[in-house]
């Protein structure tokens, strides 16, 4: 199983912001893209041991609750909990290949099949921003919610900003606010020391005889 940055080395460089802990005192991501970044790091529960959030039916029908997406708790099933991850680790790979790896495409296409259900309606207004809803607020509507989420940040050019981590065993969710967008590591202060360490030492011990 993944694990995040070691723990104490993750919370003593996290700046506390609404988007949750972030490594290395980044900003979360802008907008409603900080709802999708959220969605993509709970694999880990920082406030524990890292572990998954998003362990049981319930704890995702808890979590939607909590961030906005249902009204009140529904009874999901492990099917939709299965569901909600496909969507999750799908876009995640989408962040991978924003961060230079090469695309899977069954895992995209399993993204796909999982989204296939949507449940959205838009409110438009002359002089403010268009309103994305679902009706009725069910795990089809809350997963449509995200995926337009996604869709827009990709119209507008923000979705390429989004990269996962790719420290060994990392793949943190965040936004790559350089100017020449060159970030690879969700903190160079812990990811990227690791890997310069790693790559120190493959020099030091030179080719394999």
């Amino acid at each position: 199983m993944w694990t995040v940055c070691d723990r104490v080395e993750l919370t003593d460089a996290t700046s506390r912001l609404d988007g949750g802990p972030q490594p290395g005192n980044r900003r979360p991501a802008p907008g409603d893209l900080e709802l999708v970044q959220t969605f993509l790091n709970s694999r880990w529960d920082l406030t524990s041991r890292n572990e998954e959030e998003l362990a049981s039916p319930s704890a995702v029908s808890r979590w939607l609750v909590e961030h906005g997406l249902f009204d009140h708790r529904h009874a999901l099933t492990e099917s939709d909990r299965r569901r909600v991850l496909e969507v999750r680790e799908g876009l995640r790979t989408m962040l991978f290949v924003n961060n230079g790896a090469l695309e899977d495409p069954e895992v995209v296409a399993r993204l796909n099949r999982a989204l296939r259900v949507p449940r959205i309606y838009i409110q438009l207004a002359a002089a403010d921003t268009p309103e994305f809803n679902s009706e009725p607020r069910d795990l089809d509507g809350a997963l449509a919610l995200i995926a337009t989420i996604v869709a827009l940040s990709q119209l507008d050019g923000s979705w390429s900003r989004m990269k996962a981590c790719r420290g060994r065993e990392c793949g943190w969710a965040f936004y790559d606010y350089s100017r020449n967008q060159a970030s690879n590591w969700c903190a160079m202060s812990v990811c990227g020391s690791r890997a310069k360490v790693r790559a120190y030492r493959k020099r030091r011990r030179g080719p394999a005889t």
